[in-house]
């Protein structure tokens, strides 16, 4: 079964894009210090302290009736992802519940899903090939009993007793994606947005990336050999997208 590359996909009424394709090249590029790539950043771009509004637009699946966005804001500590072995509720703070998520005793092993028919969280993907349901969280640790995860830019809770859950710092979180560079990256070209690219460092607001070949995704559709520092976040804003190659 080939892996299956999920793309976020922008509405018109924000930041869409359309690269054009790029014959194969090979090229060297210079490393940039972390450090420099900073200085230059502030000095070319406008820097917020918040992620712009419309930004947490971004579509990553639809299921009966519901959509699923992502955001560029990080929330919490990391990433908490939940594997599906029994009905998930979601709590309020005071403990009434927001919604669950059951699974059906059907062949296709559907879901119930009891949400707002749009949620925003980190990805969910509630196709029968896939369940993923990860979201922004703080470090379990916070809490004995309960994961303190965000859906909607509010804080829920999941009871941690009978859940299969794994915790990803961001730093982690990060390095286990593939990237994308967008245009709100500073200090890179329109070539260098057609590639995919893995984290060999992260340091602060600056990562190390280098670009992945066709043969680590099969849609992976461009290739050319780089390799450098770039600003991915300001704060608690992402610069750059997450795309996974399930």
């Amino acid at each position: 079964m080939k892996s299956i590359l999920f793309i976020i996909i922008f509405f018109p009424s924000i930041f869409m894009s359309c690269d054009k394709t790029r014959k194969e090249t090979t090229a060297n590029y210079k490393n940039l210090n972390p450090d420099t790539t900073m200085r230059q950043a502030k000095s070319s771009v406008d820097v917020k302290r918040d992620c712009p509004i419309d930004s947490a637009t971004m579509l990553t699946s639809e299921y009966n009736g519901i959509r699923f966005f992502t955001e560029n804001n990080l929330r919490g500590n990391g990433v908490v992802t939940i594997s599906l072995t029994k009905k998930l509720e979601i709590l309020n703070l005071d403990k009434t519940i927001y919604g669950n998520i059951s699974m059906n005793n059907d062949e296709e092993m559907s879901l119930e899903i009891q949400l707002p028919k749009t949620v925003i969280a980190r990805e969910i993907i509630p196709n029968s090939e896939f369940k993923i349901f990860s979201f922004d969280a703080e470090n379990p640790e916070t809490d004995e009993n309960y994961l303190m995860i965000f859906i909607n830019k509010e804080k829920k809770l999941i009871e941690k007793k009978g859940s299969n859950y794994t915790f990803y710092s961001w730093d982690k979180y990060t390095k286990s994606a593939f990237i994308q560079i967008t245009s709100r990256v500073p200090n890179t070209t329109e070539n260098e947005r057609l590639n995919l690219y893995k984290t060999l460092e992260i340091k602060d607001d600056s990562m190390k990336i280098k670009s992945v070949q066709k043969t680590e995704c099969d849609y992976v559709e461009n290739y050319k050999a780089i390799t450098k520092w770039i600003r991915w976040k300001d704060k608690n804003c992402k610069l750059i997208n997450y795309k996974f190659c399930y």
